[in-house]
C-alpha cells in the first residue's frame, strides 16, 4: 500500500477542545474548525490517520494543564466524534511491540492511548512509525510544547516529513511559542489548512538527506 501522507492526530479530546472542557480557551475554537477540515480531506482522499489519546488515572492530575484533564471515565476524555473514522482500530495502552498485520490495508485510523505526553515512547506506536515507508506526517491536535512537539521532532528524527497545521492548541502553555521555534529549526513546516487541503496544494513537503524537508 502506497502511504505518502499520514494525519497525525494528536489529543483531539473534549476537556481540550469542547467548551465546558477542563482546559477549553478560545484558542481551541479555530484549531478545531481547522481539525474538522482535515478529517473532512482525509475522509475524502482514504489518507490514513494515526490518533492518540491522553488517559490520566484518576488520582492524578494530567501533564498538559494546572487542572485535571482527559481523566479516564470522564466525559472530557472521549475523543471528539468527528475525528472518529468508521474504519479504525484501538491499539489501547498496552505498551507491547504486537500490531496487527497490513494494519493501514484493513484500517483508516488507528488509535493509540497513552498515559504520558510522548507518542513515540509507545512501544507499539514507535514500531509502527519505524516500519513505515518514507511519508510525510501532517500534525494537528493539542498540546504544542508538549505531545505536538515531541511527535514532529521524534518524526524528523527519523527522517520523516512533517507539516504542522494551522490546527494546534497550546494550552496556555508559555513554551508553546519557544517549541514552534525549535520545531522549526528541526525543520518541521509549518502551513494553512488551506495549503493542505487544496486540490492542488502549493505546499510540498518531502523527507530527503539526513531527514530535511523542502518546501516548493
Amino acid at each position: 500500500m502506497k502511504i505518502d501522507r499520514i494525519l497525525l492526530d494528536i489529543e483531539t479530546q473534549r476537556d481540550l477542545f469542547l467548551p465546558g472542557g477542563s482546559c477549553y480557551a478560545k484558542e481551541a475554537a479555530p484549531a478545531l474548525r481547522n481539525i474538522y477540515r482535515l478529517f473532512q480531506w482525509v475522509r475524502a482522499n482514504r489518507i490514513p490517520v494515526l490518533s492518540t489519546v491522553l488517559r490520566v488515572r484518576r488520582q492524578e492530575r494530567g501533564p498538559l494543564a494546572a487542572v485535571p484533564h482527559c481523566v479516564e471515565g470522564t466525559d472530557g476524555e472521549r475523543k471528539i466524534a468527528r475525528t472518529i473514522l468508521p474504519r479504525r482500530v484501538n491499539l489501547g495502552l498496552r505498551n507491547s511491540t504486537d500490531l496487527p498485520g497490513d494494519i493501514f490495508r484493513r484500517y483508516q485510523q488507528v488509535i493509540f492511548e497513552k498515559r504520558d505526553t510522548d507518542l513515540l515512547a509507545h512501544a507499539r506506536a514507535e514500531r509502527l512509525i519505524t516500519e513505515l515507508p518514507p511519508a510525510t506526517f501532517v500534525v494537528c491536535g493539542a498540546g504544542v510544547a508538549k505531545g505536538i512537539f515531541q511527535a514532529a521532532v521524534g518524526l524528523r528524527t527519523r527522517g520523516f516529513g512533517v507539516i504542522a497545521a494551522d490546527a494546534l492548541a497550546g494550552l496556555g502553555d508559555d513554551f508553546a511559542p519557544m517549541a514552534r521555534l525549535r520545531m522549526e529549526a528541526k525543520g518541521v513546516v509549518f502551513a494553512t489548512t488551506e495549503e493542505i487541503v487544496a486540490p492542488r496544494p502549493c505546499l510540498r513537503a518531502r523527507p530527503f538527506r539526513k531527514g530535511h524537508m523542502v518546501r516548493r
